[in-house]
């Protein structure tokens, strides 16, 4: 079984009568990836700086190693942090700011040498350890940043959302640079974010919070699969939605009645409430008419290079975006009437 590295427990947090946070709980795993994923506003950061020692909580604690950390400072916590905005030394060349940490702890400078050296080359920053901040790009910054927090070789790293200053290009390599780092050096990793394309690609498990608090937990592809409302569905990944009442359930089959016709769903769910969402991902949507047809025009696309995000208008004026390879998008044409359906078992179902 995988060693607890890190256990959050009924975590709260006011400011001047106004919640943050709201009983708060999670454990992550040793080299475990774990996502702090949620909108703008909904207390990430705020939790990740509790972790880090930032913040007190005003309940709850936070155990590091089997060790109750709630009241220790931050300097004596063994953990890294990596800040949203770098926060660098100005002044200080790359190796100085990278060396830093170690100085502070008084480590011989044969062994500070030793260990900047080895995370250089993990963080491919070798050449400019001679150049200041100002000299290096926004990408190569980031870097400098990791390769300071792990140089001191932290029980844990956390990141606060290290990438949303870089444009798209950069993110995206700044992404495969740290996924290979998470794997060379299998360090534990918390990691706040409110992109889920970052979420989804990197992390090992996944927090989904909405207001204040975590509403689900699990791997990338439980929380894609099988969100637990219709908030979470909707946040991981593009969904297609009708409102829908329950006519007739058999076993685990609900008939489900909609604007667009009667939809049937296969779910071990439990429903409680007749008043349902239905749900699907676009490329759950198939090119036939079998079961839960559904029928519109061609109204416009999205491209992404290997699939194409078509967008069909129903007569009820319900849009639906429908997933398919780009070597099919040239049997569609804008405007034509098309038809698509969804099978059972890949439609989703929450109560309203």
């Amino acid at each position: 079984m995988a060693k607890e590295i890190l256990t959050v427990e009924n975590i709260d947090k006011s400011y001047n009568g106004k919640v943050v946070l709201k009983n708060i709980n999670f454990t992550v795993y040793e080299n475990d990836f774990f996502f702090i994923l949620g909108p703008s506003g909904c207390g990430k950061t705020t939790l990740l700086r509790i972790i880090a020692g930032f913040v007190e909580p005003d309940r709850g604690r936070v155990i590091l190693n089997k060790k109750d950390i709630t009241k220790i400072p931050p300097n004596k916590r063994n953990i890294g942090f990596v800040f949203q905005n770098y926060a660098l030394w100005p002044h200080m060349k790359v190796i100085e700011n990278i060396a830093y940490g170690l100085r502070v702890k008084n480590y011989t400078e044969e062994f500070i040498k030793k260990k900047v050296n080895e995370i250089i080359k993990i963080t491919r920053l070798e050449g400019l350890e001679n150049l200041y901040p100002s000299q290096i790009s926004g990408g190569q910054q980031q870097r400098v940043a990791l390769a300071r927090a792990l140089v001191v070789n932290p029980q844990i790293l956390l990141l606060d959302e290290p990438l949303s200053n870089l444009d798209a290009k950069l993110r995206d390599e700044l992404r495969r640079e740290i996924k290979r780092i998470h794997k060379e050096t299998g360090i534990t990793m918390v990691y706040v974010t409110h992109d889920q394309k970052e979420a989804m690609t990197l992390g090992t498990t996944i927090g989904v919070m909405k207001d204040k608090e975590i509403v689900q937990i699990g791997s990338p592809y439980e929380i894609y699969t099988n969100p637990i409302d219709i908030f979470v569905a909707s946040f991981i990944g593009e969904i297609n939605t009708l409102k829908g009442e329950i006519v007739k359930k058999e076993q685990d089959i609900f008939k489900i009645e909609t604007e667009e016709g009667i939809f049937f769903v296969k779910t071990k769910k439990q429903i409680n409430s007749e008043n349902v969402y239905i749900s699907f991902r676009p490329e759950s949507a198939i090119n036939e008419e079998k079961v839960n047809v559904i029928k519109g025009r061609l109204h416009d696309y999205e491209f992404y290079g290997d699939i194409v995000k078509i967008n069909i208008i129903t007569q009820k004026g319900n849009l639906f975006k429908i997933g398919i390879y780009t070597k099919d998008f040239n049997k569609y044409k804008k405007g034509e009437n098309i038809v698509f359906s969804v099978s059972e078992d890949r439609i989703m179902v929450f109560e309203q």
